[in-house]
């Protein structure tokens, strides 16, 4: 019997990566292509969907020069995204302006207006927050970086775009109309729009939220699930990818689902990182769960019954491309992570003293604080770019390790974790974070690649080639693991208590000299 092969497409905040996988999750070929990131002004991050488009045909021509694979062996496309984005589209699926992306806050004045009310808590009003707390297990980020106050952004702000507009979109389901000329979300993307009802046995666009807010839930796109068959690959996009037509197209899964799945284990409770341009801690649960303080919060998983928890950071691997580029870190004018790697390790643990924080664009988790900045502190003459190469991946380590403590509070569980995304493939910045973290950290095979893989499982499942995503988990294989060493404890535990105290002492400075 001839091998059936998946297609697996990631996009993420630079660029879109294509995977092609057999059935038993071996990874055949992959190819890439990036797009440009738009900031047009303080606070304001856009994309242009088209360019995502014109990639994806780039990087799919690619793969399949390099492969000379039989087409019509593929069975399945999935599809991941970045998560949090907001495309205004036609009636015909053609955009009407660039997207709005994760990274934009110019809503974020009506994501306050919105949350407000007399009684404060965390910053929301109490009413205000325990209705949204009762519908959708979270409330909307008061830095207006969710959907639903980039949906009121256009509404308010953009009459001429308001009026044509026939449906908001995320990223994903931008892509999947290309694909296949459907207009559908998944639960997981729904989730994060805080219109959703993610009660148990309800899962569905919410008429009081949508009423509270003015929305109209025609707006909106139909919700199923990441491994339900949405369409078949459209005529028009297959002569754009070389393709047949017909190939099964699935719900999919955004960013954060898709590395929960292409970590391989989604047992409950079992955690995962991921290290990619931003960062998340993640864990399945069978339950929702909700930290106000913390901004820890369960979301909708891939599978229907099932929650993932959810610790967001905005920064992580962009922060090594942006000290590479400060350092002179670079060849060919691209981060050189192999020299990155080897200055790391010509200096001892601790990198003298040297202090990194990652807010390069705020934060979510362990605080939501648009205003606070990173930057290196402690710095001396005698100090090097060696030492602050290290500081760089320790202080994302230690801004981790603050998001786990309320984590796993929630979990109640200290375990090993899965590490994933780009940083993972640094076999020095895993054994950092095992040190940092004190787990013992397990790299994925191909870890950069858990989301084309986890876009490939769910739709393995749609294909009908595994029974369940659990089934599919056998697409994931383990690279190796790093143990925590005990010798660096004291070190680490000293630096993250001076982490934190960090903050809570410049919290304050950061937002008088960052308001807006």
């Amino acid at each position: 019997m001839k091998d059936q092969l998946i297609l697996g497409y990631d996009f993420g905040t630079s660029a879109v990566k294509v995977a092609l996988f057999s059935q038993n999750g071996t990874l055949i070929d992959h190819a890439s292509d990036s797009y440009p990131l738009i900031l047009p002004q303080k606070g304001w991050a856009e994309q242009r969907p088209d360019d995502w488009w014109q990639s994806t045909k780039r990087a799919t021509e690619a793969l399949l020069a390099k492969t000379k694979v039989d087409v019509q062996s593929i069975r399945a496309i999935g599809l991941c995204a970045q998560m949090c984005g907001t495309v205004a589209v036609d009636k015909r699926g053609r955009p009407l302006h660039n997207a709005l992306i994760w990274l934009d806050t110019r809503s974020e004045a009506i994501a306050k207006r919105i949350t407000s009310g007399l009684i404060k808590v965390s910053g929301y009003g109490l009413g205000v927050l325990a209705r949204w707390l009762w519908l959708t297990n979270g409330a909307p980020n008061l830095s207006g970086k969710d959907p639903i106050s980039k949906m009121l952004w256009f509404k308010e702000e953009k009459p001429e775009v308001w009026q044509s507009t026939e449906k908001l979109l995320d990223v994903k389901d931008y892509l999947i109309h290309r694909f296949c000329g459907e207009f559908v979300t998944t639960q997981d993307c729904a989730h994060v729009s805080w219109l959703m009802d993610t009660r148990p046995n309800k899962r569905d666009w919410s008429t009081k939220l949508l009423k509270a807010v003015k929305l109209h839930k025609n707006l909106l796109p139909r919700i199923t699930h990441a491994s339900d068959v949405v369409g078949g690959l459209s005529g028009e996009a297959a002569k754009d990818l070389g393709l047949p037509a017909g190939i099964a197209i699935v719900g999919g899964v955004g960013d954060v689902a898709a590395y929960a799945l292409g970590c391989g284990n989604i047992d409950d409770g079992a955690v995962h990182m991921h290290c990619g341009t931003g960062g998340w801690i993640a864990a399945h649960l069978d339950h929702r769960a909700v930290d106000i303080f913390s901004g820890v919060a369960t979301v909708c998983a891939p599978d229907p019954n099932r929650y993932l928890l959810i610790a967001a950071q905005e920064s992580a691997g962009s922060c090594i491309n942006w000290a590479a580029e400060k350092l002179n870190i670079m060849k060919s004018g691209a981060p050189d992570f192999s020299a990155f790697d080897e200055l790391v390790l010509s200096v001892d643990e601790g990198a003298n003293g040297v202090l990194f924080f990652p807010w390069l664009y705020g934060e979510r988790v362990p605080v939501d604080d648009s205003a606070i900045r990173g930057g290196f502190v402690n710095l001396s003459m005698e100090h090097t770019r060696a030492d602050m190469a290290r500081a760089v991946l320790e202080g994302v380590a230690l801004n981790s390790r603050w998001a786990l403590e309320p984590f796993e509070k929630i979990t109640k569980t200290k375990n090993e974790i899965r590490l994933m995304g780009g940083g993972a493939v640094s076999t020095v910045w895993c054994q950092i974070f095992a040190d940092v973290l004190q787990r013992s950290v397990i790299q994925v095979e191909k870890p950069e690649f858990g989301g084309c893989r986890g876009a490939a499982m769910s739709a393995s499942v749609g294909a009908g080639i595994f029974e369940s995503l659990e089934a599919a988990t056998s697409m994931v294989k383990v690279a190796q693991t790093f143990k925590p060493r005990s010798e660096f404890s004291k070190l680490y535990e000293h630096k993250f208590s001076n982490f934190k105290k960090y903050y809570k002492c410049n919290k304050n400075w950061y937002a008088k000299i960052n308001k807006r």
